[in-house]
């Protein structure tokens, strides 16, 4: 076995560019096993936690909402948006049968001017009824979001003074949220009393979006959670026939819509992958096979020499195991290195919930990547040191 690898390595060393034109094979598979497996499962990763992080059984909303992308663009998307209803319906929705409990929100969105550190979607809660985004502040800040605090999502910036400004008004940085993936990581959370003193603000500052509105009085959207005998179907039925000018939606049928989407992603990488895995091995398998036939003569000679057949077996396993180990580990650093730092970039493309596995898991899928890689070159090394036996016959 020694003899056989000492042979290996230097038939590998002595030709340079053949090993690395199948290294650089190698490496295309891994890269693809790689970096699919990774989308897939931060696609998966984001959709899992946007779920949980919804909270909701039913979504209400202005009716004329819904033509701006309405909740989805806000938390799927990261569209800021603002649409506004009376206030009243918070109380006479909390009344309808099989609304167990209901939360209003407030959206706001920030300007790219003078008057704000930066242009995001801002988003009040009441703190007295919220059952969505505090259980998710909680993991990260034990006190209450007082007036003038705001808490921020993983992918805002937050200076060393810990203060943000929106229209003028100075807020103070009291956590960051936990990554979700998806458009709540741009998000800016905060109480009802900062919200809409904002707006108010805003207003005054002549932005045209925002007069003729009163803040005391406006709430954007109702998160309901239905009583136990309830489906979130019905409840949103009901909803919509005593409210024609609201919107109700059970939140499961945006989850469904934005699962249906990753279907459509994940299936077409799924695909892409098997391709591209049987391409590198045909590849591979005709690469070794035109290596092998021009080394013909130097097998014969060890043959004559007294060499055995499981010999010559070794040494041309050995040969692909070796290049295609470098190759595919090459292929898992090249993916790591263009996919983990441009996660954002690829939320934003995909336009789904985005989210990437943690250490682990991504150390997981290269080793599975980078098995795979090398398990398929010396299979493909084996068919073909399979047809060099039988060629070897004929030539003795």
């Amino acid at each position: 076995m020694g003899f056989a690898r000492f042979l290996a390595v230097r038939n590998c060393r002595r030709n340079f560019s053949r090993t690395v034109a199948l290294g650089v094979v190698t490496a295309m598979l891994s890269l693809t096993l790689f970096g699919g497996s990774l989308v897939v499962l931060s696609l998966q990763n984001g959709l899992t936690r946007f779920q949980a992080r919804l909270g909701a059984d039913v979504l209400v909303l202005p009716k004329d909402a819904q033509a701006d992308g309405g909740l989805e663009g806000v938390l799927v998307q990261g569209r800021p948006l603002h649409f506004y209803m009376d206030a009243s319906r918070l109380a006479a929705l909390s009344l309808l049968p099989g609304v167990a409990s209901a939360a209003p929100q407030f959206f706001l969105t920030s300007a790219n001017a003078g008057c704000c550190s930066v242009a995001v979607q801002l988003i009040g809660f009441d703190p007295a009824t919220d059952f969505t985004i505090q259980p998710w502040i909680r993991e990260s800040y034990a006190d209450d979001v007082g007036d003038g605090d705001i808490v921020v999502g993983s992918g805002i910036s937050v200076p060393e003074d810990k203060t943000l400004k929106f229209y003028n008004t100075p807020c103070r940085v009291v956590a960051r949220l936990s990554p979700t993936g998806t458009g709540m990581d741009t998000a800016v959370y905060m109480n009802m009393t900062t919200i809409r003193a904002m707006m108010r603000r805003a207003a005054e500052l002549d932005f045209a979006a925002f007069q003729g509105i009163e803040p005391e009085q406006a709430i954007s959207a109702v998160l309901i959670r239905t009583a136990p005998d309830f489906s979130p179907e019905a409840v949103a039925e009901a909803i919509g026939a005593a409210y024609p000018d609201l919107s109700a939606k059970p939140a499961h049928g945006m989850v469904r819509s934005v699962e249906a989407g990753l279907g459509g992603v994940t299936g077409t990488v799924g695909v892409l992958l098997f391709f591209v895995w049987l391409l590198c091995v045909g590849l591979l398998a005709l690469a070794f096979q035109m290596v092998f036939s021009e080394r013909r003569r130097e097998f014969a000679v060890l043959l004559i020499s007294g060499a055995r057949r499981s010999m010559l077996t070794r040494i041309a396993l050995i040969e692909a195991l070796i290049i295609a180990s470098f190759g595919a580990a090459g292929g898992v650093f090249a993916g790591a290195f263009v996919l983990l730092p441009f996660a954002a970039l690829l939320k934003d493309s995909f336009a789904r919930p985005y989210l990437l596995p943690d250490a682990s898991n991504i150390a997981l899928l290269a080793a599975g990547a980078l098995g795979v890689a090398v398990l398929s070159a010396a299979l493909a090394a084996l068919w073909t040191v399979r047809r060099m036996d039988v060629m070897l016959r004929e030539d003795m």
